[in-house]
């Protein structure tokens, strides 16, 4: 919103909350009207030109939504609904998008009327006999505004997404009431409601020049550099910045479990994800670097194996860390230089510093040493890709997917086994969004999230993973999708239960199985597109098929319950110990 002396000196808080996002840029609001946020999607009604206002079957999809579409595009989608509902319904996927760092804008209500301190039907005030919104948004958010007044509640809006945005990004919340949501406003007296452009004037951080010079003299040094690529340069969309840096450099590039898909997997010098379930390409490699350069990556437990010291032993390697959030770089290990920045700026420095060097590093050498240790370990090789038993085993279902999809295809994971096999066996073609949960990573992120990226995205295919177990957890994502008109596949993983807790069970099982469901049929009762796949012949031609629908389909796998996801698991680390050039 931009003001002037001539301007109206009273303009409603409802039309400047959307005055303000769409200066921002924001277009997208996904939720379910209600109470106080009634009135601000009435007021949406003569901008549905300019903002696509989507109505979810249920708080979690909005949310799932919001967050798919903020990953794809690094932009926040809002999402408004009433704030116990948006709080508790939507609050896996608002978790998610802040332990993951992905921008997402909420805008919930308190209070439904002036009598929140006497009444308390859906007051969400934290007075007696009141729940705590705030309290509750504060613990899952970057930032809360409880806005008492009109003009509370539009720089609240203001700053909501400037946090959004800034730094390492998340969700941010504006907890709004009737009088703060509907009132009038003269943005023209104090306090001041300044032009919304002037609070977008954020810049990335780059590292300053003296810490670049010893981060290069550390890479002239190396012998044996690997990188590891994470969240962080999808954050930083650097994906051509790290193929440059790695091709100048001749490194291999591992990838943390977040991190995939920031680096083709089919590129010679990729070495696929690392850590508990990796390719053993990737841990061997790390194992052996005499310098670790991991960018936007924490190096959390799950990527270093559980911190085993022959993948990953301050004590025998150097560490070159950045990222543009300071407290991550030394979290888990201590380093030899942090380079604070946005990832792709910083390689940029890093790379222009290193040219007058570049007759000092035997990038050929290095990338021939890669494809050696990937041969070496079979790199995303399995057999039974190829199996034709029944039911179908998961590998031969993942192979299936890897045929059928587009290199830009964006593919969405979900929790349980399905999470470990795509990861392991879908090997991406080309740099960009894939939609990972690893924040929160509970069952029926998935499917929601799928839905964001196509709205973000409406030319590229857009494919959901999940378990039997989470798409019945978020089975309302496929009405929502059918009414959308969103041309997705939601691929099931079907063993009538809960994967991953039946094969810690063993012979014991309990509160893990479920009654068989069809869900093919089920889609077909929503309107969608259902494909029930027994054999493994099946799941090609249903694929090709179900990619050309024009609206959404759902491929239900019934797959081999016995696969141990196991197999997988970076048991035994002695072979991956050091080994020169």
């Amino acid at each position: 919103m931009t003001t002037s002396p001539g301007q109206e000196p009273q303009i409603s808080a409802s039309e400047a909350i959307w005055d303000a996002l769409e200066a921002c840029g924001v277009d997208q609001v996904y939720g379910i009207p209600g109470a106080v946020t009634v009135r601000l999607y009435n007021a949406l009604f003569d901008r549905r030109d300019r903002f696509n206002v989507v109505l979810t079957r249920h708080e979690q999809t909005a949310a799932g939504m919001a967050e798919g579409y903020g990953r794809a595009t690094r932009r926040p989608a809002v999402l408004l609904g009433q704030g116990a509902f948006v709080a508790t319904n939507g609050g896996e996927p608002i978790i998610e998008a802040f332990m993951s760092g992905t921008p997402m804008l909420i805008i919930a209500d308190a209070s439904i009327n002036a009598f929140s301190q006497h009444g308390v039907y859906q007051s969400g005030t934290g007075d007696y006999g009141s729940f705590d919104l705030r309290q509750i948004m504060s613990g899952m958010t970057k930032y809360v505004a409880y806005a008492t007044t009109p003009k509370e509640t539009v720089q609240g809006i203001q700053l909501a997404y400037k946090h959004a945005t800034s730094g390492r990004p998340g969700p941010t919340c504006v907890i709004v009431k009737d009088p703060s949501a509907l009132g009038m406003l003269d943005p023209n007296t104090p306090p001041i409601v300044y032009s919304t452009e002037r609070y977008l004037s954020v810049a990335a951080p780059v590292a300053p020049p003296d810490a670049v010079k010893r981060a290069v003299d550390l890479i002239i040094d190396a012998r044996t550099p690997v990188i590891v690529s994470g969240n962080g340069v999808h954050h930083a969309q650097a994906y051509r910045e790290l193929q440059e840096f790695a091709e100048f450099l001749g490194a291999g590039v591992a990838t943390s479990y977040r991190g995939k898909g920031t680096f083709a997997e089919t590129h010679p010098q990729a070495l696929g994800v690392m850590g508990l379930f990796p390719e053993k390409a990737a841990n061997a490699v790390v194992s052996e670097a005499d310098l670790i350069i991991a960018v936007g990556t924490r190096l959390s437990p799950s990527d270093t194996a559980n911190e085993n010291p022959l993948l990953i032993d301050p004590s025998r390697q150097k560490i070159l860390h950045v990222d543009v959030e300071p407290r991550n770089i030394g979290w888990t290990f201590p380093v030899d230089e942090g380079l604070v920045g946005d990832a792709g700026r910083v390689i940029r420095q890093i790379i222009d510093e290193m040219r007058a060097k570049e007759e000092q590093i035997p990038a050929d050498e290095r990338a021939a040493h890669v494809i050696e240790r990937k041969a070496d370990h079979d790199y995303f090789h399995d057999p039974e890709s190829e199996s034709t038993t029944v039911p179908t085993r998961p590998e031969r279902a993942i192979a299936e997917l890897n045929k059928a999809l587009a290199p830009d295809a964006i593919v969405s994971l979900d929790a349980g086994n399905n999470r470990v096999w795509t990861t392991h066996y879908f090997q991406v073609k080309q740099p960009g969004p894939m939609l990972i949960p690893g924040g929160t990573a509970g069952m029926g992120w998935g499917p929601p999230a799928i839905l964001g990226a196509k709205i973000a995205f409406p030319d590229r295919q857009c494919v959901s993973v999940s378990g039997d177990g989470g798409f019945g957890l978020s089975i309302q994502a496929v009405p929502t999708a059918v009414d959308q008109g969103l041309a997705v596949v939601f691929v099931v993983l079907n063993d009538s239960g809960l994967g991953m807790v039946m094969r810690g069970q063993g012979d014991k099982l309990i509160a893990s199985e479920f009654r068989p469901i069809d869900y093919a049929e089920l889609a077909r009762v929503y309107g969608a597109k259902g494909y029930r796949i027994t054999e493994p012949d099946q799941l090609g031609p249903a694929l090709t098929t179900a990619l050309q629908d024009d609206g959404p389909s759902v491929i239900d796998i019934v797959i081999d319950p016995g696969v141990d996801y196991l197999k997988m698991r970076a048991t035994d680390l002695v072979g991956y110990q050091y080994r020169a050039i």
